[in-house]
């Protein structure tokens, strides 16, 4: 894999930066959130170049690179531990009060605990992307920048009030999604298109998830598989497996002693137990005794045996 080149800006402030400018440097998306993560474990500042060198995330040549930008001292305070304690301790005090989460404007999340950008995130996903409000407890959950440790804090203070306008136009909506152009209940689960999706109600990001996901088992064998799927509505979902049917008569099954090694490595319910299974067909000449040998998760097994012709 090409190495990706990383952009330094000069006199790096890294205690101020959030996960979107660690991307915007070049890092991926998991690389930024655990840089993040580790600032906060460290009480919210790298405290030190020393410090900021031991994120295990920072290769030693992209330190070498960023070392003389960063603003920070070289080495850590003898009393950092002690501080570190008094900072988390002061940083958790958050005097936490009853909210209508559709009526709190970018103040009123710092009031919360969260930092100016967080905040500012929180209000562009309900006005933009929630079009004005959350209708329920899981849109707030669903917001990337409320850990789940943080939603559960908030949760008892919640006072969820949805907009007379927005009610009406989930009504609307609803009534828009009834006289669709596509009759679901003829609509094959393993030949429902990317637009199809979006006409049912999933957003973009969960009908690219579907078609993916559906790719890569190369079908589904039964409607539960569906929700299994990474950022899928779960109630659009189970409200599409009971109106659309599933054609499973086409799915392509393998035999494990002769499948390719590069389908084991890259089918989701294989690809964890592909080395092994590699190993063990070379001395088993049996699917049964290698899922013997195996010893996969009983559901692990159930769920490969979906794909194999003697099951």
């Amino acid at each position: 894999m090409r190495k990706k080149n990383l952009k330094f800006p000069e006199n790096s402030i890294a205690d101020l930066y959030s996960e979107s400018d660690w991307q915007n440097m070049g890092f991926s998306e998991k690389q930024a959130a655990a840089i993040v993560k580790y600032k906060n474990y460290l009480g919210g500042s790298f405290v030190s170049k020393e410090k900021f060198k031991e994120c295990f995330i920072i290769s030693d040549e992209n330190y070498s690179k960023l070392h003389s930008y960063l603003i920070l001292p070289e080495k850590t305070p003898e009393n950092f531990e002690e501080n570190k304690r008094k900072f988390v301790s002061e940083k958790t005090k958050i005097n936490y009060f009853e909210f209508n989460p559709n009526e709190l404007n970018a103040i009123g999340w710092q009031k919360l605990g969260f930092s100016e950008k967080q905040a500012n995130v929180i209000v562009n996903y309900r006005d933009k992307n929630l079009k004005g409000s959350f209708k329920s407890l899981e849109d707030i959950e669903k917001c990337f920048v409320i850990s789940a440790e943080k939603f559960n804090e908030l949760k008892p203070y919640i006072k969820l009030i949805i907009p007379q306008n927005n009610i009406q136009n989930t009504s609307s909506n609803s009534t828009k999604t009834a006289i669709s152009k596509t009759d679901f209940s003829k609509t094959d689960l393993n030949k429902i298109t990317f637009a199809q999706l979006i006409e049912f109600g999933f957003d973009e990001k969960a009908a690219a998830s579907y078609i993916g996901f559906r790719n890569k088992l190369g079908g589904f064998v039964n409607k539960n598989q569906i929700l299994e799927t990474y950022n899928i509505d779960k109630n659009i979902a189970e409200k599409l497996i009971t109106t659309s049917p599933l054609t499973n008569d086409n799915i392509h099954k393998y035999n494990l002693l002769n499948v390719s090694e590069e389908w084991l490595k890259n089918h989701p319910y294989f690809k964890y137990y592909a080395n092994k299974i590699l190993f063990l067909r070379v001395s088993f000449p049996s699917e049964k005794e290698i899922f013997k040998k195996l010893k996969a998760k009983p559901e692990d097994e159930a769920k490969m045996k979906l794909y194999l012709q003697n099951y």
